[in-house]
């Protein structure tokens, strides 16, 4: 779960507290202190999110640029394998994270 105000492409700058500069992955919110720094996320938010807990078992990993995925309600989900994401895709609002910003 991320919960420091780092942020995570550039973690020697604070993220901001903006919801434009602001995105999900798997439902936590990441804060950003540019819009450049948010670019370079989303293109790639494997590489930066770090620890994630997958929706459906809640186990905890670090995803890979090939980890199963979904996008939905305005972010990436990553999943632990190809069966956790098809049991997400049955009903997500079941396995939704929603965090407040």
């Amino acid at each position: 779960m991320q919960n420091a105000l780092w942020d995570p492409v550039n973690p020697e700058q604070l993220g901001s507290l903006s919801p434009e500069l602001q995105t999900r992955v798997n439902g936590e919110i990441y804060r950003f202190s540019s819009p450049r720094t948010l670019r370079l996320f989303r293109r790639s938010p494997a590489r930066y999110c770090g620890l994630l807990r997958d929706p459906v078992t809640g186990m905890r990993f670090y995803p890979e640029a090939r980890s199963p995925r979904t996008e939905w309600d305005g972010g990436p989900y990553f999943f632990t394998s190809d069966s956790t994401r098809a049991e997400f895709l049955k009903s997500p609002r079941t396995y939704e994270v929603k965090r407040s910003a």
